[in-house]
């Protein structure tokens, strides 16, 4: 019994009263610069691995920033079928949509490692936000990025290699991928299969292996002739 208790505890959302933890990730991602008012109740929370951030904290009810940690977020089809949207560690909001809407979300959203999250209830502050230019400003920059992330994965070419260039380069800073892991993820497919994509990549003088998990776009210059990278080990 004492062990049940303890797995219960571990995978639990839990509460981190800790104010200068908090004023720290604030500053950290300038959140207080979406809103007219910095006295705002926000707390901050901590999920583990394998918790479903939405069955706790309903995004109709709280806006959700997510400051540390990797999750994945897939969509709920009206067929009762899941399908991924993307999965990382990137700072984002959850809740935006859901208050521009108002309709209940259609995404699970899983947490992958330990992730913490500064969040803010709407119970109390509904009506204030509702008013605020600059919240509402912020949330419509929030909620345009998503919509075009949507129409982006709508338009991508089918083929695993042709997505990976695709992403490459008109994701990608500098036309720089950086973190595998984090690449399937938002590509939707195997650590190993994109590693084998990237690998052949290479091979043909397409994409620099720049670094652990970095790759580049090649700009050959005329004339140029291909230097191919030799691998230790081909992944299978």
């Amino acid at each position: 019994m004492e062990f049940y208790g303890a797995i219960c505890h571990y995978i639990s959302m839990k509460m981190i009263n800790d104010s200068q933890r908090l004023k720290a990730y604030l500053a950290k991602y300038d959140i207080l610069s979406h809103f007219s008012d910095s006295n705002l109740p926000f707390s901050l929370y901590q999920f583990e691995k394998g918790e479903t951030i939405n069955n706790r904290l309903d995004p109709r009810h709280y806006i959700t920033f997510v400051v540390s940690g990797t999750l994945k977020i897939s969509n709920i089809r009206e067929d009762g079928s899941v399908s991924d949207i993307t999965a990382g560690s990137e700072f984002t909001c959850l809740g935006d949509v859901e208050f521009a809407t108002g309709s209940k979300s259609p995404y699970l959203i899983e947490v992958m490692r330990r992730t913490t999250c500064i969040v803010l209830p709407l119970d109390s502050t509904r009506d204030m936000l509702e008013k605020d230019p600059v919240f509402l400003t912020y949330l419509l920059k929030s909620v345009s990025e998503k919509l075009n992330r949507v129409t982006a994965m709508a338009v991508e070419p089918k083929d695993l290699r042709e997505r990976i260039l695709h992403y490459i380069r008109t994701e990608c800073l500098d036309n720089r991928l950086t973190g595998v892991e984090k690449t399937a993820g938002v590509l939707h497919c195997s650590k190993r299969q994109l590693l084998r994509h990237l690998k052949s990549l290479c091979e043909e003088g397409i994409l620099i292996h720049t670094g652990k998990g970095e790759y580049s776009l090649r700009t050959q210059k005329k004339n140029e002739p291909v230097q191919l990278k030799k691998w230790s080990k081909s992944p299978k």
